[in-house]
Formats: C-alpha cells, sequence, structure tokens
C-alpha cells in the first residue's frame, strides 16, 4: 500500500525509525488541500495535517512510500489520538497513485498552536531530502516555531536529522510506483 507522508514522515530516517524498512519514496502532490500545523500533539504542540481546501488551485507536496500491512499498523500506532486515516489520489510525475494519509480530527483542530522546532526541522528535512519545491520549503521555513521545554525530547529528535545525510536523493525506481525523479526545486 502506498502512504502519503506530508510532515515529520517525509523524512525517511525519521519513518525508517518508525516502520523499518521499505523502498526509496517518490515526491507527490496532492490537489486541494494545504499543509497546517494545527493539529495538536501529545506533547501539546502543532503537528502537520491536511487541510481540505477544494480549491484545486491549493497544492500539498509530499512523499509517497510503499508500506507493508506491519509497518501500516506500526504507523497507526504512531500516529495515535487525533488523526484519522483518509484514502486520496495523488499525482507522481502526472500519474495518478491510490494512497492513504492521515488528517486531524476536528477535536484535535486548534488554530493558534505552533510546532517545536524540532518537528519544524523535520518536516523541513523530508520536504529537502526529496526536492520539494523551493516555494513549499519556503512556506514550512516561515512558520513559526517554539523551543521544546524539554530539552532532552529536541536533543533526541534533532539527532535523527544530524545522524543522516538528507542530502537530494537521486532517481529511483520504487517498486510499486515504478522510476521516479524527485520533484525538482522551482
Amino acid at each position: 500500500m502506498h502512504y502519503f507522508a506530508f510532515g515529520s514522515n517525509m523524512y525517511s530516517a525519521r519513518l525508517r525509525a518508525r516502520v523499518g524498512e521499505f523502498p526509496q519514496g517518490a515526491a507527490a502532490q496532492l490537489r486541494g488541500y494545504a499543509l497546517e500545523f494545527h493539529k495538536r500533539g501529545g506533547d501539546g504542540s502543532g503537528k502537520c495535517d491536511a487541510a481540505g481546501t477544494d480549491d484545486a488551485r491549493h497544492v500539498l507536496h509530499g512523499v509517497v512510500y510503499r508500506l507493508s500491512s506491519p509497518q501500516r499498523a506500526a504507523l497507526d500506532a504512531f500516529e495515535g489520538a487525533g488523526y484519522s486515516s483518509a484514502d486520496v489520489s495523488v499525482s507522481i510525475d502526472g500519474f495518478k497513485v491510490p494512497a492513504f494519509m492521515y488528517v486531524a480530527e476536528p477535536d484535535y483542530v486548534d488554530p493558534g498552536l505552533s510546532p517545536f522546532e524540532w518537528y519544524k526541522h523535520l518536516v523541513l528535512a523530508g520536504a529537502r531530502e526529496f526536492l520539494l519545491p523551493r516555494t513549499h520549503l519556503r512556506k514550512i521555513a516561515r512558520v513559526a516555531a517554539q523551543p521544546d521545554p524539554d530539552r532532552g525530547r529536541h536533543r533526541q529528535n534533532m539527532a535523527v536529522i544530524s545522524c543522516t545525510n538528507a542530502g537530494p536523493q537521486p532517481a529511483a525506481s520504487t517498486p510499486g510506483l515504478g522510476a521516479h525523479r524527485p520533484v525538482g526545486a522551482s
């Protein structure tokens, strides 16, 4: 099955730590959605949400990964309370691919939230890893973030980024996705 990640799970090292090994992902887009950091996480900070806009001009950029059923079950456990699964059709190099994603449940949405700095850095690392458009990178970079009062949690999450080389990925063939190049920066 295909999973469309648009938050911290875009970063392959983060997702790998949660579900184990998987084939290389591919940059993808979903029309009619916008990235928001308004989902209340278990730590009280803002997490990513795919907010439906019903406007085809809005494009949510992310990454599609192919996961096994046990990996999906593991990811469901990590995502936890406040997220529901939604089936969507994303675009990869102009081809439609069915996928699932997580969306915030209405009771967990708070527009006044901001993410912790480490969370924002994980989202940016994933967007950079798959060469998502510069406009998307700038949007993420402009999001106001707050320091995490739990410095140990901050260090642990930042270590995920500093221990990996998240440079641009070469063209990859992903079983079930075909050969796709990451979307070039625009």
